[in-house]
């Protein structure tokens, strides 16, 4: 099973709550910010939620690799 290294760049994001509609479990609004809930995932659903982000504030690496993957 592969873990998703989660990293929000917060001076990109806009609050969109797109994240947080896609995986809730890893992705929380604070502030009108986005903020991770978790800092390594196994779901697969946080590269949905990077590659939906309109500011493009979210990146998941491969935690094993180090390879961005979204």
């Amino acid at each position: 099973m592969t873990a998703y290294r989660i990293e929000i760049d917060q001076s990109l994001c806009s609050g969109f709550g797109t994240c947080v509609e896609t995986a809730s479990a890893a992705f929380a609004l604070e502030g009108g910010v986005a903020s991770a809930r978790v800092r390594v995932s196994d779901d697969p659903t946080v590269l949905e939620a990077a590659a939906g982000c309109p500011m493009g504030a979210i990146a998941v690496y491969d935690g094993a690799t180090g390879e961005q993957l979204a």
